[in-house]
């Protein structure tokens, strides 16, 4: 191999470790005191790398964002929603499934769950059978008038008005996908915090400065 491929090939191995210790750290397998001796930690993680089958999931969420905001800084505000829209279904099935995988639920069944139970079920009495805080009012409040502006578009249900594009009607387009950007901020930290147990923050900066990702 040459220099570049050594490179992107000693690159993509960072990214797979950095993602299995996180997966570790989520599913509580690894807690902040692990990281007080680095030797201890890779034992056990090379322990567990023996005993466990690791796979690889793609998570497409932040491309989700990012091409949100590039429909939006075109103006083509209908086409933003929809992957706006996306990214908070991804991230709240994301968040359903580790959950159950937590409380032992068989996989088919988790599918089931996250197939059957509607987006206002997963924002208001699911959260309270997982047992995790309530989504903010608000914040649900831009994800369900969110979910609705994306399915009257893509379900043709969408009237364009005469002034479709006129500054007043761009403004409320903007006021709008500025108070999803304030909603994924909101939920971003909310997954956090119950995936993490409110550590994320702090297992990164001791990651970092034990140079052990």
């Amino acid at each position: 191999m040459n220099d570049k491929e050594i490179k992107e090939e000693d690159s993509f191995k960072k990214i797979v470790v950095e993602s299995v210790i996180q997966s570790l750290f989520k599913d509580g397998t690894f807690t902040l005191s692990d990281l007080e001796d680095k030797n201890k930690f890779w034992e056990k993680l090379l322990d567990i790398n023996k005993k466990t089958e690791f796979k690889i999931v793609i998570d497409h969420t932040n491309s989700l964002i990012l091409t949100a905001r590039q429909f939006n800084e075109i103006d083509d505000f209908n086409k933003a929603k929809v992957f706006y829209a996306t990214y908070f279904e991804h991230q709240l099935n994301g968040l359903i499934d580790e959950l159950c995988q937590r409380k032992s639920i068989d996989k088919k069944e988790i599918n089931n769950i996250i197939r059957s139970v509607n987006l206002i079920g997963k924002l208001t009495w699911l959260p309270l059978i997982l047992e995790i805080p309530k989504i903010s009012i608000k914040h649900k409040r831009v994800i369900l008038k969110l979910a609705e502006d994306r399915n009257a578009f893509i379900h043709y249900k969408h009237n364009p008005e005469p002034d479709e594009f006129d500054a007043k009607h761009k403004e409320k387009q903007q006021d709008d996908i500025k108070q999803i950007e304030k909603t994924i901020t909101y939920f971003k930290k909310y997954t956090s915090r119950i995936l993490y147990t409110n550590q994320k923050t702090k297992i990164n900066k001791k990651l970092k400065r034990e140079k052990i990702v």
